[in-house]
C-alpha cells in the first residue's frame, strides 16, 4: 500500500519513480534482499504524523489477520475473503497523508520496505480470492506468507519495537518475491 501511494504521487513527467521501480527490480534481480541489508529501524526518520498513521495501519492489519486465522481454522470463507480484502485495501496512510507527508516518507524509507509493504498487499488480495473461492489450503499458504513478510519486515526495520526479532536468522526469501 505505501508503495502504490508514493508511486500515485510522483508526477508523471518525473523520471525518479521510474527509476526507483527499475533500480528496485534490478536489485531484486541481482539477489539482494531488504533481510540481507541489515537495516536500520525506520521509525526514527519518520516524523511523528507518519510514526502514528503507520502504527495505526500495522495494527489494522494485525487485528485482521489474527481474525483471518480463527476464519480459517473454523472454515469461515467469507470472513476470510472480506478480511484479506480489508488488509489488501488499508487506505489508512493514502486517506491521510498530505503531499508533504508522502515527500517525508519517501525520504525516511528504503525501497526495500516499500516494498515488502506491496508484497503483502499483493499476498492479502491473492487471500481474498482464496476465500472467495473457498480454497483452504491456498488460504493457510498465503496466510504463513503473509506472516513470514510480517517477519521479515519486522526484523529488519522495526527492531527497535521489537528486539526478539533482531537476531533472528530470517530466510532471504519472506517478505519478497512473486507470489507463490
Amino acid at each position: 500500500m505505501l508503495y502504490t501511494i508514493l508511486i500515485r504521487s510522483a508526477p508523471t513527467h518525473c523520471g525518479r519513480g521510474r527509476r526507483a521501480v527499475i533500480t528496485l527490480g534490478t536489485l531484486v534481480a541481482l539477489g539482494v534482499s531488504a533481510v540481507s541489508l541489515a537495516a536500520e529501524p525506520v521509525r526514527p526518520g519518520l516524523t511523528p504524523k507518519l510514526q502514528g498513521l503507520l502504527m495505526e495501519e500495522m495494527i489494522q492489519i494485525e487485528l485482521a489477520m489474527q481474525e483471518v486465522f480463527s476464519a480459517i481454522v473454523q472454515g469461515r470463507h467469507t470472513t476470510v475473503a472480506e478480511k484479506g480484502q480489508s488488509i489488501h485495501d488499508s487506505f489508512i496512510l493514502d486517506q491521510s497523508m498530505t503531499d508533504e507527508d508522502r515527500q517525508d516518507l519517501k525520504a525516511a524509507v528504503p525501497a526495500e520496505f516499500l516494498q515488502m509493504d506491496a508484497y503483502l498487499h499483493e499476498l492479502s488480495a491473492s487471500l481474498a480470492e482464496a476465500g472467495r473461492t473457498e480454497d483452504t489450503p491456498r488460504q493457510v499458504e498465503l496466510f504463513g506468507r503473509m506472516t513470514e513478510s510480517c517477519v521479515a519486515c519486522h526484523s529488519t526495520y522495526v527492531t527497535d519495537r521489537f528486539e526478539g526479532l533482531e537476531t533472528s536468522d530470517v530466510p532471504a526469501e519472506w517478505g519478497l518475491g512473486p507470489l507463490p
